[in-house]
């Protein structure tokens, strides 16, 4: 499983806003600290909860909830949690507001202060499947993946669990590398629930993972048979396709998808890099060009529009970081585009500003073989041979084909088996 990894999203039944995933090989379902059901709790886009007003004083609780939930809309965890660290000191919280207490704190990334307040209060705060969720979800995050199990499985039959806590439960078992008892689990997790849209994508994700592609392809059509118009579904599928080889219904899913959500980035790409891949570059850049005037918001589709410009015309390198230019503004760390547009630069014998991409692309993932390769070029056109020959031995080829490398992130991140950039 993905990276070894499994799928890694994180969703909810209620999902409130979208929120960081963790790490790399995690399962698609997993409902993130950003986005759970109220339930009593502080959400950030609905009125603070008057639970607490039954308790008296509660050092302001609520207002300190909405600063706290204003900086984590903003990303700004360390700001967060020190607003969350004022009412640690409190007396006079209610069970309520401690257990809203330790979410914010999973919200801002520090798992064990989250695990800390949880603890505080009983088991049946704010009821006792959400309890267990919590407790279990923030042993997750600290990497105590048997914890974890034995908070989800002790005294618990699976026929109890949450949908969230057998989604949860399956991705902990593949961290470990039990991988049966993962695949139990989802499959008697559909049985009991055969609308769970997230355990269908996490076994999809732990098949292809296994090189079950066939049996992988089979519950993509489930998932699509229960769930016909979602996008995201779709593109799983067909992603699932192109692994298996099956190029003509992967296009179709993706077009489908396209059809279903038509600012949804994925399928754009993917549709368009399968019609780069086989050499139709005119093809490619009209799709790109109807996704962009569309209004699909993907700076993967800036870059793989400045490839197929090139192929068209290989002259056109003005036009090529033009589109570049677009794509870095989007996301600063597309390394593709900086790899890409520092190469032009070389070109152009801007070699001060080509070094800066590169080594920026190569600062964001080292293991980019066309950013290592176009760095190496720029030290050796700088006469900088000893950094230039270092990153040569890293590269088991020339550089390789940055589309590629691009298509294959881009795969591996709708089937779960990868994490972005964007993912923390």
């Amino acid at each position: 499983m993905r990276t070894k990894g499994i799928r890694q999203a994180y969703c909810c039944s209620i999902q409130l806003s979208s929120g960081p995933n963790v790490s790399r090989q995690i399962l698609f379902f997993m409902c993130s600290w950003a986005a759970f059901v109220c339930l009593g709790m502080f959400c950030p886009h609905a009125e603070p909860s008057s639970s607490a007003q039954d308790y008296g004083p509660t050092c302001a609780a609520q207002s300190v909830f909405r600063i706290a939930g204003a900086e984590l809309q903003r990303k700004h965890y360390d700001q967060a949690e020190r607003e969350l660290d004022s009412l640690r000191s409190c007396d006079a919280l209610s069970s309520v507001d401690i257990f809203n207490l330790g979410w914010l704190y999973g919200r801002a990334h520090n798992f064990k202060k989250a695990l800390s307040e949880f603890n505080r209060v009983g088991q049946d705060v704010p009821n006792p499947r959400t309890h267990q969720y919590a407790i279990a979800l923030a042993q997750f995050e600290l990497e105590n993946y048997r914890a974890a199990i034995e908070t989800l499985t002790n005294n618990t039959e699976s026929q109890d669990l949450s949908e969230q806590s057998a989604n949860l439960l399956a991705v902990s078992y593949s961290k470990l590398g039990l991988y049966p008892e993962s695949y139990a689990v989802l499959k008697s997790e559909l049985h009991l629930h055969p609308d769970d849209r997230m355990a269908y994508l996490n076994l999809v994700t732990l098949l292809c993972e296994e090189g079950k592609l066939t049996n992988a392809v089979e519950v993509a059509d489930q998932a699509v048979s229960f769930f016909p118009r979602d996008a995201e579904i779709l593109v799983v599928r067909g992603a699932a396709h192109i692994l298996a080889g099956e190029t003509a219904k992967a296009r179709a899913d993706f077009q489908a998808a396209i059809k279903a959500s038509p600012l949804y980035g994925p399928p754009r790409f993917l549709l368009a890099v399968s019609e780069y891949k086989e050499g139709n570059y005119e093809v490619a850049s009209n799709e790109i060009s109807h996704a962009l005037k569309a209004g699909v918001k993907d700076s993967d589709l800036y870059y793989l529009l400045a490839e197929a410009m090139l192929r068209i015309d290989p002259s056109n390198a003005e036009g090529a970081i033009t589109e570049l230019n677009r794509a870095i503004t989007a996301n600063p760390r597309q390394v593709q585009a900086l790899s890409l547009r520092g190469k032009l630069r070389l070109q152009e014998h801007d070699l001060n500003d080509a070094v800066s991409d590169l080594e920026l692309a190569h600062k964001i993932d080292p293991a980019s073989p066309s950013a290592t390769y176009n760095l190496a070029r720029a030290y050796f056109a700088l006469g900088k041979t000893e950094e230039a020959t270092m990153l040569s031995k890293q590269l088991a080829s020339s550089g390789g084909d940055a589309v590629s490398e691009l298509s294959d992130q881009k795969l591996k991140r709708t089937l779960g088996l990868q994490s972005g950039d964007e993912d923390r």
